[in-house]
């Protein structure tokens, strides 16, 4: 990381003394991304950018279910501070990310992330939500979101600037949310501040949860923003492997023999012998949610003869439990979920030792939607989901033995598995076709 370093000395002078203060700062001459993870630290991953933290914060646990997330209390003016290396904004495009968590927003300022050289036209990076919106700008050029943020929820963030476009853009859950002309951001200096911003004149700091913050010295395109807001976990399975290839690295755990074997894409998972893939910790928070909407994706090939069989089980261990997606003995598919008791949509039998690309999809206007190669099968119609309230586990190929769980067969599932996918919304039918056209 190539640097230049500045001195600035300020002088100031009063009817009895004079006092003279030196400040120096290190400027990277670039920096193509950093990440902060916020695992119960606020060190960054890729060029030592570490954070300071200010006002003691705590942390609480990710919405990824592993690692942490800072949570700040504006009222205690805790922020986190990169300093003496500033981070170059200035004349450039960027994108700036996180994962928020809003607790009890009134309307005011919160910061988010921000560098502030002074508060004058372009010389005041902020990003914030203001008046319960996203707001991102320069001072004096700025651009506003549209929504209203829940306050509670865990929500992905996005701001970037594009300087071949000269545009400023507010993403809000991977969906363009605002978008203004402008010039670039013009300040040279001034720490960088996650969880605060200086664009009132103030320190502004965030009132809940931060986490996994990301900068790219580029514009991120809205395929992009997207994944990184609602694609959830991908295993593409490639050479036997369970690790997470989106944005979150959810990776899988295997209990017994998965065998690697060739796929519908490349290479493909095989179960056999009762042999699963599970968590050792709950990484869906989403699921535990009321109505919130969801979308599981992937190939299935059912080998050997029909039997009751587990393709995805979720679960809070022991208590709240349903066989999302489960076969019966006559090898006929079913999606389910749960209202207080169970309801379900039908789908076809799938063929033995034959690819078949199922999509599941909820939401509360559209209920279960089952797909079958990329079509609408199925629907239950709008439901309301009653979830656990917890983040829930996830078994693939099993139902680890709670065969008695809704709607009560299940089991070991004899096949293979390829192109597993879960977003935390609902995919259209344009975007379950693709997954299954690939």
């Amino acid at each position: 990381m190539t640097t230049t370093t500045t001195t600035t000395i300020t002088t100031t002078t009063t009817t009895a003394t004079t006092s003279t203060a030196t400040t120096t700062t290190t400027t990277a001459a670039f920096i193509a991304s950093a990440f902060w993870p916020f695992d119960n630290n606020a060190l960054e991953l890729y060029n030592g950018l570490d954070g300071t933290l200010s006002g003691l914060p705590s942390y609480t646990t990710s919405f990824l279910g592993y690692g942490a997330a800072i949570n700040l209390d504006q009222s205690l003016s805790q922020f986190v501070s990169i300093t003496p290396i500033v981070i170059p904004l200035n004349s450039r495009s960027f994108t700036i990310e996180a994962w928020i968590y809003p607790i009890g927003l009134t309307g005011g300022e919160y910061g988010i992330f921000g560098q502030c050289q002074s508060t004058s036209t372009n010389l005041c990076l902020h990003f914030t939500s203001r008046n319960n919106k996203l707001y991102c700008g320069f001072y004096a050029n700025d651009v506003e979101g549209a929504t209203t943020l829940t306050m509670n929820v865990w929500t992905h963030v996005a701001c970037v600037y594009d300087s071949v476009r000269l545009i400023q853009e507010v993403w809000l859950n991977g969906v363009l949310d605002g978008l203004h002309s402008g010039n670039p951001y013009q300040g040279l200096w001034g720490a960088t501040t996650i969880g605060a911003t200086y664009s009132t004149g103030n320190m502004d700091s965030f009132n809940g949860y931060i986490d996994q913050v990301r900068f790219e010295s580029r514009a991120k395109n809205s395929t992009e923003l997207w994944n990184d807001a609602s694609l959830y976990v991908y295993y593409s399975f490639n050479d036997g492997s369970l690790l997470d290839n989106g944005p979150n690295g959810i990776n899988g755990t295997a209990s017994g023999v998965l065998t690697s074997i060739t796929g519908r894409i490349n290479r493909a998972i095989q179960f056999s012998s009762g042999s699963y893939i599970y968590y050792t910790y709950a990484p869906f928070y989403f699921l535990g949610i009321n109505n919130h909407a969801f979308s599981i994706s992937l190939w299935a090939q059912p080998t050997g003869s029909y039997a009751a069989s587990t393709l995805v089980f979720v679960e809070q261990l022991a208590s709240w439990c349903v066989h999302f997606l489960v076969m019966n003995s006559a090898g006929y598919l079913s999606a389910y979920l749960w209202i207080g008791s169970v309801v379900s949509t039908n789908g076809p039998i799938l063929p033995l030792n034959s690819w078949t690309h199922i999509g599941y999809t909820y939401s509360l206007s559209n209920g279960i939607q089952l797909y079958i190669n990329g079509a609408l099968y199925s629907t239950t119609g709008g439901f309301s989901f009653s979830a656990s309230g917890v983040p829930m586990h996830m078994i693939l190929g099993n139902d680890g033995g709670r065969t008695s769980c809704s709607p009560g067969f299940g089991g070991p599932f004899t096949g293979a598995f390829d192109e597993f996918y879960v977003h935390n919304c609902e995919l259209t039918a344009s975007q379950v076709s693709a997954l299954a056209n690939p």
